[in-house]
């Protein structure tokens, strides 16, 4: 009699720790579930890459309960990630294509655009080319192949080196469209995969060619030498300044975008107010590319709401 009563008071201890035990643990499982980061994925255009990273960098600071990822690898990349439900914003440097669009569609996602910067397209050269400045009809006729020695533009009489992006890039698709006029590239045309990678290549070949983003350009002046762009021979030659692009003198510019999913709810909304706003604009200026102009800014802040 005595051994049972002394059984049941240890069952009854037991049960008591054991649920003390549960009951602290509630409190610790609400606790991680607060902390739980929200995660989102970036990934896209090679030009974007730098001023995406800042973004995030300035974002998660602000916001350590947000985990952002980003990548590059190319526009085509990043809308191609977006379709097959792989991130959450494809960052690119050209607009999407309608069978992009048909492609997204037909898997169940709706791209939405939003315009984030925008940026203009630096022809450079090596640091020794006498050449200032280049019109779009000889920038096409380089591309081309037509024209294949400096001496066809009044320069040293050296083979032209070409240098541009690979085919999964938008600023690869923009050149082609705007200064290519959707004729091919010349098949001697070495591809990089980065604007990095050609301010590079041009820092280290005289005989050298490539366009770049005007971030990548400024970034390293005393390597590779900007030319200014005319748009013909008679017009005049614009260097790629900001207030040059913003008034459209300089003809090589375009609109950077990130395409989400439909209109973005949590992390993903809030993190896009960031990048339009006022903060987030100011490091696109930072960065050297173009802030949004304020209509196209209250356009873009007027669909999120």
């Amino acid at each position: 009699m005595k051994r049972s009563f002394v059984t049941w008071i240890a069952v009854i201890a037991i049960i008591i720790i054991v649920g003390i035990s549960v009951y602290w643990s509630i409190p610790k499982i609400s606790e991680q579930t607060k902390t739980e980061k929200q995660l989102v994925n970036q990934k896209g255009s090679d030009t974007l890459l730098v001023l995406a990273q800042i973004w995030a960098e300035v974002y998660m600071a602000k916001n350590p309960n947000v985990q952002i990822t980003v990548s590059g690898g190319g526009s085509g990349t990043g809308i191609a990630a977006l379709i097959n439900k792989q991130i959450d914003m494809a960052d690119a440097s050209r607009e999407i294509k309608d069978k992009e669009i048909k492609d997204a569609k037909a898997r169940g996602v709706e791209p939405v655009e939003w315009k984030v910067a925008i940026d203009g397209i630096s022809v450079i050269v090596h640091p020794s080319n006498p050449l200032d400045k280049i019109t779009l009809d000889q920038l096409k006729a380089i591309y081309n192949g037509s024209y294949t020695n400096w001496r066809q533009l009044g320069g040293p009489d050296k083979p032209i080196n070409t240098y541009g992006r690979q085919s999964n890039s938008g600023t690869y698709v923009y050149w082609q469209e705007h200064i290519l006029q959707n004729q091919n590239y010349r098949t001697d045309m070495q591809s990089l995969n980065g604007n990095a990678d050609i301010v590079e290549a041009v820092s280290k070949d005289p005989a050298s060619i490539g366009y770049v983003g005007v971030a990548y350009a400024a970034a390293r002046p005393k390597d590779v030498k900007t030319l200014s762009v005319q748009e013909k021979a008679e017009s005049p030659a614009y260097p790629p300044t900001p207030e040059n692009i913003v008034n459209k003198k300089y003809p090589i510019s375009r609109y950077m975008y990130i395409y989400t999913d439909g209109i973005p709810k949590g992390a993903v909304r809030e993190y896009l107010k960031f990048i339009i706003s006022d903060e987030g604009q100011r490091i696109v200026e930072q960065v050297e590319y173009i802030p949004l102009p304020e209509q196209i800014r209250k356009e873009q802040l007027e669909k999120l709401r």
